[in-house]
């Protein structure tokens, strides 16, 4: 009954977003494939003598803040007790604990391979599918893909249409309490197509465990390709049981000048 209702909740926002506006993959492909045109105008810069010692100043400081930004963002492993928190064969295998815990070897896992699949729906022309997969060698980092497949049916062309993205992405917990972890996303992303066009992307990701068997997942990330944006950003809710979960949620891509709303519904595993 609680899915059910989050579900109907879900539908009627997607259909209020799509009575304003729709996107359209091919104008998503074709914008990419075009990409963004600048025009930078070159500006006259006249060297003053203070102009060595300025630059040298400011490489200083961007330096210093580089050092502290990557050090903030790794963590001091010698003071914070949460960094040692181990990787867990699958959230509440034990009644407490999420993706990681305390030291506790018989709910520990050496390697985690993590797998779920979405099924996303805006409206009778507009649906697609997320698959996406976590490698965990150890419980200091992780690997992620991600591919999405969207589908449209251009009612004036009377034709399908479709687009694929893949994500890369190196991972890492920032935070990795037993009912709380927080982290960031660095790696790439693809169009495939007609587009076969990539560029960089740098996202967050968190879970919270709030009680057995349930926990709420969100993620953002950043992208440009050719000059154009291509972000994602989901939410979603699990249902835990065992090894596996179902989860049902919202998903929000704009690829170029379209923007996406779907509502998901998935399944995954922990093996």
């Amino acid at each position: 009954m609680f899915f059910r209702n989050i579900l109907s909740i879900l539908f009627i926002f997607i259909s209020m977003h799509n009575s304003i506006a729709q996107g359209d993959l091919n104008t998503s492909k074709q914008e990419l494939k075009k990409g963004k045109e600048e025009n930078v105008p070159q500006q006259d810069i006249r060297k003053s003598p203070n102009h060595n010692s300025g630059e040298r100043l400011t490489g200083t400081i961007l330096g210093s803040f580089i050092v502290y930004t990557i050090y903030g963002m790794i963590g001091n492993y010698e003071n914070e007790g949460h960094l040692h928190n181990r990787l867990s064969k699958y959230p509440y295998c034990a009644p407490l604990n999420g993706n990681y815990a305390k030291s506790r070897s018989d709910i520990h896992r050496n390697i985690r391979f993590d797998i779920e699949d979405h099924f996303m729906y805006s409206n009778q022309n507009l649906y697609g599918n997320h698959l996406k997969a976590k490698l965990r060698p150890f419980h200091y980092f992780y690997f992620q893909s991600e591919m999405f497949q969207l589908f449209e049916y251009n009612t004036s062309l009377k034709k399908h249409d479709n687009l694929l993205l893949y994500n890369l992405d190196f991972c890492y917990d920032r935070i990795r309490l037993e009912r709380f972890n927080l982290g960031f996303t660095i790696g790439a992303n693809y169009v495939a197509n007609n587009v076969k066009k990539g560029g960089l992307a740098f996202g967050f990701n968190t879970e919270i465990f709030i009680a057995k068997p349930i926990s709420l997942y969100s993620s953002i990330k950043w992208s440009g390709i050719n000059g154009l944006p291509v972000n994602t950003f989901e939410v979603q809710g699990k249902y835990h049981q065992n090894i596996f979960f179902i989860s049902i949620g919202y998903q929000r891509l704009k690829i170029a000048t379209p923007k996406y709303h779907f509502a998901a519904i998935g399944l995954g595993a922990y093996f």
